[in-house]
């Protein structure tokens, strides 16, 4: 397992990360907020979802989703972006409990 947090996308993460099985990552902002991500030094849901691909994870958790994104719909299109570039993605929540 890979945990990534508070970071901005980086060649090291591939090479951290490497054929883990799990990768949890925050990823603050939805894909389109690149620059407010890159401004304060934190993720989007493409950067984590392009890690997980790059060093070909098995399921990625999306966590420290950013305030702005309170409402339910709101967390399944940060999950559906996700989707997009890496299948196995899902947004989960502080305190939430995987079997990995």
């Amino acid at each position: 397992m890979a945990i990534f947090g508070d970071t901005q996308a980086c060649p090291q993460a591939v090479r951290t990360a490497q054929n883990t099985d799990v990768l949890a990552h925050e990823a603050t902002f939805a894909a389109g907020d690149e620059e407010t991500a890159e401004r304060i030094f934190h993720s989007t849901i493409f950067d984590a979802a392009k890690l997980a691909l790059q060093a070909n994870m098995q399921q990625l958790y999306l966590t420290h989703i950013s305030a702005r994104y309170t409402e339910e719909e709101q967390c399944l299109m940060l999950e559906q972006q996700a989707q997009t570039i890496f299948p196995a993605s899902k947004v989960v929540g502080d305190f939430d409990v995987f079997d990995i």
